[in-house]
């Protein structure tokens, strides 16, 4: 194709571009690759350098893919790189798919040799941030170290890099490790850092046992932190106040109610600390017995965490909401009975609520009358499906929100062979391996006891679930 045919290709496209019709404007584009051998890596370059003048995320999307398909399909690995390289950023910006985005955006890692330095920092970055997001700690330190290795240049992104790997750090218990990355991050001149700064080392303090020492800095924070940082001091004070039993000071939280939830947030980390709020709310409002607004607030949440994928979290919502079941069973009971109820049922996660319930005998008697909630699984054991346990004559086991999920799907499809490749879709959203499933079968049988043998493997690969 002569340069004056280049010419026409990108003024008809750039026409086209009014219109919007992602279909012609793909065909059209194919088109010219294809009709365009001898001079292909030209326009594959200057189609790649017009991309970012469209303002249309599908069309952009669209283009990038076209430029994969091409380059895949004749060997022009440099831009095959570049095109997932943009896609994945593209994507990714998708929250309600963040999971799926996350392990597509690692097929970029088996092309980085063919990125530039700049391209292969950006990436890492990214995708280390994106596994911070997913709580994939590890897969997050890592990523966020060899994006400092890559060479980052922008000073923000370095700077939140550092604090990547602080955070990844503190997540894995490895305080010290945290400890020597926050100092680094504390010497960037940025005007978060501070507020950034004194929010974790609040949370070290914590995590070392200095309760009340992280609740002073926290309580002098929440009185001129700024809207970044609201959230994360919110949340925090008031899971601290749970543990020493604060009523009333978490009352005084909720009170803000309004400043707090007042703000647009943007990014998945905010998103999701305000969707732990309204759990939190949740929380306080079932130990204060007032139990709709609680629900109402377990509602909010569980949107909140579906917009942005976290699938355990609104999963573990809905659960606390399928507990009105319980309201309407427990009518006759006293208001103590049924605060005592929803502490030790709707937030288990809250290890030290659970020294609240005293009356443990008439707990085991509600338990009983659930039959409703009760599965029979053969040997003697049943899985109870709201309070998620499992109780044969031996003993009752807690199950994990996986393993609630995956014998819940198995339950579901009894007599159906569930693949691997399914089971990772469903539970990981595909952000996992099927070395992830065969761990999570090996947990869920052993809490299933003589019950395992209702989960059979297959030679396809797959398992299936056969009841008594």
């Amino acid at each position: 194709m002569v340069e004056d045919n280049v010419d026409i290709f990108f003024f008809i496209l750039d026409d086209m571009l009014e219109e919007e019709n992602l279909s012609l404007i793909t065909k059209v584009t194919k088109k010219a690759l294809q009709s365009s051998v001898e001079n292909s890596l030209e326009l594959v370059e200057k189609l790649y350098d017009w991309i970012p003048i469209i303002e249309k995320p599908s069309i952009k999307l669209a283009l990038y893919q076209v430029i994969i398909n091409y380059s895949r399909e004749n060997g022009i690995m440099t831009y095959l790189a570049k095109g997932l390289l943009q896609s994945y950023l593209i994507e990714r910006d998708d929250f309600t798919k963040f999971r799926s985005t996350y392990a597509s955006g690692k097929g970029v890692l088996l092309f980085e040799d063919f990125l530039t330095d700049e391209e292969r920092g950006l990436m890492y970055y990214k995708l280390g941030v994106h596994a911070y997001y997913l709580s994939l700690f590890e897969e997050g330190l890592d990523l966020c170290k060899k994006a400092l290795v890559a060479g980052i240049t922008e000073n923000r992104m370095y700077a939140n890099t550092i604090y990547g790997i602080c955070n990844c750090y503190y997540y894995l218990g490895n305080y010290i490790q945290a400890k020597e990355y926050l100092e680094q991050y504390k010497k960037f001149s940025l005007p978060e850092v501070k507020d950034n700064a004194e929010l974790t080392e609040a949370r070290l303090h914590s995590a070392n046992g200095n309760t009340y020492l992280a609740i002073s800095i926290l309580q002098e924070k929440l009185k001129q932190c700024g809207d970044f940082t609201l959230p994360h001091v919110v949340n925090l004070l008031i899971t601290l106040y749970l543990q020493i039993k604060n009523i009333s000071a978490i009352k005084e939280i909720i009170e803000l109610d309004k400043k707090i939830t007042s703000k647009s947030y943007v990014t998945p980390v905010k998103k999701a600390e305000s969707a732990h709020y309204s759990k939190l709310k949740g929380d306080y409002y079932i130990l204060t017995e007032r139990v709709e607004q609680g629900l109402n607030s377990y509602f909010k949440a569980a949107a909140g965490y579906a917009k942005i994928d976290f699938i355990s979290k609104e999963n573990e919502c809905l659960r606390f909401i399928q507990g009105t079941k319980a309201i309407n069973r427990l009518k006759g009971q006293s208001s103590t009975f049924i605060k005592d109820y929803y502490t030790l049922n709707l937030i288990t996660p809250l290890k030290n609520v659970n020294t609240l319930i005293e009356d443990t005998t008439q707990h085991q008697e509600s338990l009983n009358g659930d039959m409703e909630d009760l599965i029979y699984l053969g040997y003697g054991t049943y899985f109870h499906t709201y309070q998620l346990w499992i109780q044969d004559d031996d003993s009752k086991r807690n199950l994990s929100n996986r393993e609630y999920e995956l014998l819940n799907l198995l339950i579901k499809n009894e007599g159906k062979i569930i693949t691997k490749k399914q089971i990772i879709s469903l539970i990981w959203n595909d952000a996992a391996d099927e070395g992830s499933v065969s761990v999570l079968i090996t947990r869920l049988r052993k809490k299933l006891g003589k019950a395992s043998t209702s989960i059979q493997g297959r030679k396809q690969g797959g398992y299936i679930f056969k009841g008594s």
